[in-house]
């Protein structure tokens, strides 16, 4: 069993290696085919023209798919890649966290007593 401050380590460094969050897209990056619509281009009777595009599932149900230009497909695979490390950091983090309240190793956060005292007596908390 780790120590409470070799735990706050390990949670520290993990925290720390987040990406910049400046730099994070939940999606998928994926290849298609499309046609262009143009009846003498290639595309009308072939495979079609082939375009990158990020995809994502919104709330309620609703997918979004946004074409990726050539010249921006490392930086959004960049990105796509940096939500998945977040993703994961986060769990990390989480983890440590439980490890933490398991041994009862967290300590209340400055004032927090204080300020349910305050909310009990004007009668504001339950």
């Amino acid at each position: 069993m780790s120590t409470r401050q070799q735990l706050e380590q390990q949670r520290t460094r993990r925290a720390q290696a987040a990406p910049d969050l400046t730099q994070v897209l939940r999606g998928s990056l994926f290849e298609r085919n499309r046609r262009c619509g143009e009846p003498t281009c290639h595309c009308a009777s072939g495979a079609g023209h082939s375009v990158v595009c990020v995809g994502v599932a919104l709330p309620g149900g609703k997918n979004v798919q946004v074409t990726v230009p050539p010249e921006l497909v490392s930086v959004v695979r960049q990105w796509t890649e940096n939500y998945t490390k977040l993703w994961e950091l986060i769990e990390d983090v989480s983890a440590v966290n439980r490890e933490l309240l398991r041994g009862r190793l967290l300590e209340p956060l400055p004032g927090a007593t204080a300020r349910k005292r305050a909310k009990r007596s004007s009668g504001k908390g339950a």
